[in-house]
């Protein structure tokens, strides 16, 4: 078996998305679906995770649409060729401005809290800025989410997937930035990324982090 990249399509946005939500099941995924929640008793677990994927899966098409570049990493049986598995995947933002915003794809459940999602995106932008100066990642390749089904850990899926953007920035004499849960932060130092700061994000501790180029040419 063979653990290769290739881009991103829409198709894969509904197995993308539970990878998505695994990952993040103990950090922020609980922010933006509430597990409050469970005390009622029309709501279980399991809804959450419907809900939760639903949405992901929305955002992951949306972000494709934003030309927001997306590898996926699969394994492939070596006798036929053919994909057995999807192992994760990363979605990166190209240097520049935002490019405008997709309307109308966003799937928004009961269940989900869009208000404190808007919230951690705009601790994350402050943070940014902090960070990089008033123009945030826009000068770097910016690392939007990286996620790894959690079965498939210590296969190198992770770093293949990081790599990925960095030789990209490397290609174009960039940085990379990212913000980095615990979980994730040990991966991205091996990578090539140093801690900025770690801050509270509603709870969760997380890390902005840059990788730069003078210090990993190769």
């Amino acid at each position: 078996m063979t653990i290769t990249l290739r881009p991103a399509t829409e198709a894969d946005a509904p197995s993308l998305a539970r990878i998505a939500t695994a990952a993040f099941a103990n950090s922020l995924s609980p922010l933006i679906f509430p597990r409050s929640q469970l005390a009622t008793a029309t709501i279980t677990e399991a809804d959450l995770f419907a809900d939760e994927v639903a949405w992901r899966a929305s955002m992951f098409i949306k972000r494709l649409r934003e030309d927001k570049p997306c590898v996926v990493a699969v394994e492939v049986d070596d006798s036929t060729g053919k994909e057995i598995n999807v192992l994760g995947f990363a979605h990166w933002q190209k240097p520049g401005p935002e490019t405008p915003e997709v309307q109308g794809v966003e799937v928004r459940p009961a269940t989900y809290d869009r208000d404190m999602f808007l919230k951690i995106v705009e601790a994350f932008t402050a943070k940014d800025r902090e960070a990089l100066g008033e123009r945030g990642h826009e000068e770097y390749w910016y690392a939007i989410l990286i996620s790894v089904d959690p079965k498939q850990h210590r296969r190198g899926v992770g770093r293949k997937l990081v790599n990925w953007g960095l030789e990209m920035a490397r290609k174009e004499g960039r940085d990379a930035y990212l913000t980095a849960t615990e979980a994730g932060k040990p991966l991205y130092e091996a990578c090539g990324f140093e801690a900025l700061e770690t801050y509270d994000c509603y709870g969760v501790p997380l890390t902005s982090m840059v990788w730069r180029l003078e210090k990993n040419r190769e």
